[in-house]
């Protein structure tokens, strides 16, 4: 059996310390990868050693690159169901890739709502003392600043 072991670390076989390295990556993220399935590693008979292939590295480099452009785990995992069966993801991924754009554009307007708010209470924090206490307030530069919702 050790022979078989040895020739399959011949063949390119990696550790995830070693997978990690090479894909820039931290052992965590390749135990990650592995444990929700976007790596299915092979395990060393004799001490249960997770072994990965090249292909498992060329995932790992498109999980990133994907990532890069701001798709979620779950974005990834679709893409690669369908590669996986035989499919390509040409229009499921330009799908992917407009809903994450439109995400992000909310998101954005959203911080910029929150940077315009914050610019105004530093403005109007200028003139309030910082560490006055008022009546029955925890935080008067925060509760006097912020429109209640209440």
């Amino acid at each position: 059996m050790h022979t078989q072991l040895f020739s399959a670390r011949a063949f390119g076989a990696l550790r995830v310390t070693d997978l990690a390295k090479r894909a820039g990556v931290t052992p965590a993220t390749v135990r990650y990868y592995s444990r929700i399935g976007l790596l299915s590693p092979e395990r060393e008979p004799d001490n249960g050693y997770r072994l990965f292939s090249k292909e498992d590295l060329r995932r790992i480099e498109f999980i990133r690159q994907a990532q890069a452009l701001g798709l979620r785990i779950g974005d990834i995992k679709e893409i690669l169901k369908t590669v996986e069966q035989g499919e390509m993801p040409g229009q499921q991924l330009r799908n992917l890739v407009e809903q994450r754009r439109a995400i992000i554009r909310e998101e954005v307007s959203q911080l910029q709502a929150i940077e315009g708010r914050i610019e105004q209470v530093l403005e109007s924090w200028q003139t309030m003392p910082a560490n006055e206490l008022f009546d029955g307030l925890l935080c008067p530069l925060i509760e006097q600043s912020s429109p209640r919702s209440c």
